[in-house]
């Protein structure tokens, strides 16, 4: 088994040159962490979290907080940080939390901690997680001074879709919502508003149905929405979980997609790519928001969050 002495001498490196690479240093200049990196592949070096944790007196550990869901967005943003975390030589660790039982007990002591949606703008958990003494990191969160926050800038691409979903000819609108004002997920909402007040059309609050960013929540919106004197022609959901959910329950209801509605979410999931008709959506860049998210914990220089949503136009719209 290779050592860092080892790596050292594979490299031409100092020793201590290459532990700075291994524990994420970034005052190493660019050829020479290439040249580390390379003959730590090269000789498969794995280092020994212990003794790193022991040297530095670091857990080389971030916790990230998440509910017991594994629908796509999920399963993105968790694999992405882990990635993240793993290219700055620390290792991330998923705590998985019920939405009733919001009392904090990790079962590690990391050196900072990432919160996920729904968790994210949940002043209770938060509260409870600042006291613990630890950068705390919020995905998605309001940027209201509790802990920092990822912004993903939501707004101007919910206008975009407003706009896409006008130019398709649609004059009866519908948003299913986030399920609380509060949440950044909002921005959606108002976005979408903003967009269709800039073609000369309202959202009226009948036509604004909030749900639970689950699958059959957004049955239930639907079915809410369509029961209205005035039933929409498109809608577009604050995620991709509720958009599915409200095409089931169109297709069962005998409405055709787009035909009759036309029907479009927000994260580009792998469900709604492989569902038929396929759905139309909001792609968010994943990768980078973890790669910033992973940069704030650990007070990585200023993070860089310029990332960009689009939209993916599709069957359902």
């Amino acid at each position: 088994m290779a050592t860092i002495k080892d790596v050292a001498q594979h490299s031409g490196i100092s020793i201590k040159t290459v532990s700075r690479v291994i524990n994420g240093a970034q005052t190493v200049r660019p050829g020479v962490r290439e040249k580390v990196e390379r003959a730590i592949r090269e000789l498969n070096y794995r280092p020994a979290l212990a003794a790193r944790q022991l040297a530095s007196g670091r857990s080389y550990i971030i916790a990230m907080i998440a509910p017991p869901v594994t629908y796509s967005y999920f399963s993105r943003i968790m694999v992405a940080t882990a990635d993240a975390c793993r290219k700055v030589g620390y290792h991330l660790v998923l705590e998985v939390m019920d939405g009733d039982d919001l009392s904090i007990t990790l079962s590690c002591e990391p050196d900072a901690v990432i919160v996920v949606p729904p968790f994210a703008d949940n002043r209770q958990m938060l509260g409870a997680l600042m006291e613990l003494g630890k950068p705390v990191v919020r995905i998605a969160g309001r940027n209201d001074g509790i802990g920092r926050s990822v912004e993903v800038h939501d707004h101007a691409i919910a206008r975009e879709m407003a706009r896409y979903l006008v130019g398709r000819g649609h004059q009866v609108l519908a948003m299913i919502a986030p399920p609380r004002p509060e949440m950044a997920a909002e921005e959606r909402l108002t976005g979408f508003r903003e967009g269709l007040a800039t073609s000369g059309l309202d959202l009226p609050d009948s036509h604004v149905v909030r749900a639970g960013m689950t699958f059959a929540e957004g049955e239930r919106a639907f079915r809410d929405l369509m029961a209205l004197p005035r039933r929409p022609t498109a809608i577009f959901a604050a995620n991709d979980q509720m958009a599915l959910g409200a095409m089931a329950c169109a297709l069962r209801m005998g409405f055709r997609v787009p035909q009759d509605v036309a029907i479009a979410g927000f994260d580009n999931s792998v469900e709604g790519q492989m569902c038929y008709p396929a759905l139309t959506s909001i792609h968010q860049p994943v990768e980078e928001i973890a790669r910033i998210a992973v940069d704030l914990a650990l007070d990585r220089g200023a993070a860089d969050a310029s990332f960009a949503h689009h939209l993916v136009i599709r069957e359902s719209a």
